[in-house]
Parts: C-alpha cells; structure tokens; sequence
C-alpha cells in the first residue's frame, strides 16, 4: 500500500519543524501569562422578576373580567406592608364609609354612643344626619383628616353631602390604623364592635353584605359598608379589618354604569374582589 507521508520528503519535514515551533511559541506565551488571582465565577442566569403586591393586583384585574371600575387594597398591619394594591390612590366619593369619621368626631364631643353604634352597624342615614350637626360638618373631616395624616381626603362643598367627602383606599388604611392604635379605648370598642355587628340590610334596606362580610366569612371581620348612585354611577364600598386582633386592612372601591350593572351584579363583583384579597392572606388569618 502506498505510505501517506515520505519520511524523506521536504514537505513533511517542514510542516513537522513549523508545528514544533508554533507548540514552543504557545508554551512561551502560556508561561507568560500571570497567574489568576482568584477562583473564576461564572454570572448567575436571570431569574424572573418577583411578583408584586401591584403586579399580584394588576394580573387579577385583567383576567378577571370585570365591569366594574376598582381600587383596592389589603394591608398587613403587623408587618406594616401592602399584600396588594391596585390604584390605592385613586380618590372617590366615600359614601357610608364616612360615618367613621363621623362616629370618632361624635364621641369626642359627647354623643350618646348607643346612637353612634346604630349609625355604624345599621347605617343609618337620619342618625348620620343628627350627628353631622353635632361635628360642625366639614370642619370635623378636615380636622381628622390632619390628625390621622390622610393624605387624599376631603369634605364636600355641599357643607350637608357628608356622604360626598372624597377619600381613598390608601386613606381608608391611614383611618383604620388610627382607629384601631390612636383613638381612646372605650370610644374605638363603640365604633369597632359596631362595624362586627353590621347587619344584613342597611336601615335603608340595602342589603350591605356585598365584598368583605361575604368574602370573609367563618374569619374574624368588622366592616363599614357604603353604596349609593345617579352621579350617573352606581358606587359600592366595602372596607374594614380582617383577621385576629384587626390585623389585616381592606378596602375595596367599585363604579359601575347603572344603566348597564344591576345591584345585584355590582355586588357579585365586590364580593369576587374581596374573595381575592381574602384568599391573599398568609395561614392562619
């Protein structure tokens, strides 16, 4: 068989006498190179961005399929953070839910708490109105709203509209904390054992068990509630403490058409809202 290389060729003996000069070339530039200072350390592969409290919220919104408007909120106040939030700034009408601020005004001044726990648990309108008298009106919104440092909270210009003054869920936290730290004992156990004891149906009729009673139910809760319409909206509230000791804070604010959402469809929204914030709550509630 023929040989592949002539060992007496010129060729092969030029090529051999190249590679043994590139090999003692490399070893040479090899040896030159300083030794590495320290282990090599190769980057970490990207992980994914960790999911937020308003990326939680947000993903919930878009799937959800909702015809309601919303902004909502639920806070840990222990651990002093929000487990969600979707607009918390957003500033809407207050409805009901200012009787809270009514109610705190009210027992500074004297009133007979019996009236004052009515007013929250049953929602009651004409007590509302009596005892709006009592607080001077807006001036006792501007006053608490400086006090519990409430940030987008506002009476109306009509001075009689209490259920007009603006508010947000952001501010709904702010009150709910100095409820719960601030105001005196004796006047906070009034308010807050009233807000557990809310009844089915407002003293209106309305039944006021839409978003957190419902969503909450067999947990511990207290809620003020507020609803009310032709602005040309139909609105819906639902704010409170969820969990042992008052820990967890929610609100939830919902604006519908009327012309196109029934009470009853705007409720169902409020609730699978609340539902939401519920099932976001760490073990145990």
């Amino acid at each position: 068989m023929p040989q592949r290389f002539s060992v007496v060729g010129r060729k092969p003996i030029a090529v051999a006498v190249a590679a043994v000069a590139v090999v003692a070339l490399t070893f040479g530039v090899l040896a030159a190179l300083p030794e590495p200072k320290g282990d090599i350390v190769f980057a970490p592969e990207p992980t994914p961005e960790a999911a937020t409290p308003e990326s939680l919220a947000a993903d919930f919104v878009a799937e959800a399929g909702l015809a309601g408007e919303f902004s909502f909120v639920l806070y840990d106040t222990a651990e002093d953070r929000y487990l969600l939030s979707y607009r918390p700034d957003d500033v809407h009408y207050s409805m009901s839910v200012a009787k809270v601020l009514i109610a705190v005004g009210a027992l500074r001044s004297g009133a007979d708490p019996a009236r004052v726990a009515e007013m929250i648990s049953r929602s009651d309108d004409p007590i509302a109105n009596e005892l709006w008298g009592v607080v001077e009106g807006p001036a006792v919104i501007e006053e608490l709203a400086a006090e519990m440092g409430l940030e987008h909270t506002a009476p109306s210009p009509d001075w009689g509209r209490w259920g007009d003054v603006r508010i947000s869920a952001s501010d709904i936290v702010r009150m709910y904390e100095f409820l719960f730290a601030e105001v005196p004992a004796e006047e906070r156990d009034v308010i807050v054992d009233a807000m557990a004891a809310t009844t089915e149906l407002g003293s209106d009729g309305y039944d006021q068990t839409f978003g957190i009673p419902t969503a909450a139910d067999g947990l511990d809760w207290a809620v003020k509630q507020g609803w009310g319409c032709c602005k040309p909206d139909l609105f819906l509230v639902s704010t409170g403490a969820v969990g042992a000791g008052h820990r967890y804070i929610a609100a939830v604010f919902g604006a519908w058409d009327e012309r196109r959402t029934s009470d009853e469809a705007a409720a169902a929204e409020m609730t699978a809202v609340a539902r939401f914030l519920v099932d976001a709550l760490p073990e145990p509630a």
